[in-house]
């Protein structure tokens, strides 16, 4: 699977929230099934829904999820906040892989949302 180019689509979406995500982050993700993007989404705006929870709604049929990968720009948090922790969504919809451009920095993420997606059997 050609992750970069996938990659590269998280951060094109996540550059549409240039200006009005702050003081979180701008991030893209995209959910991929059989090499074909089936939904993507971006951070629209601080305290709205994060990157990855518009991707998967933004997935027709739920149940290819199961048999996909999530693609984002940044970790995904896993604490609550404004927005529960996107890493226990990913992980409730039983998603088998997330690929990540980076880990989040931020202390209350800073290799959590990698370790909680691990830990319930997701490869990333």
């Amino acid at each position: 699977m050609n992750h970069s180019k996938f990659l590269t689509r998280c951060l094109q979406l996540a550059n549409y929230g240039r200006g009005t995500t702050s003081p979180n982050p701008m991030v893209g993700a995209v959910v991929v099934h059989n090499g074909i993007i089936i939904g993507e989404g971006y951070h629209r705006k601080a305290g709205q829904p994060h990157a990855e929870v518009m991707a998967i709604r933004n997935v027709k049929d739920k149940s290819f999820l199961k048999h996909s990968t999530l693609y984002c720009s940044l970790e995904p948090c896993a604490h609550y906040g404004k927005t529960p922790p996107c890493c226990e969504l990913i992980s409730s919809h039983g998603i088998p892989h997330v690929v990540i451009g980076t880990g989040d920095p931020h202390s209350k993420v800073d290799g959590k949302g990698v370790a909680h997606l691990r830990n319930h059997g997701i490869k990333v």
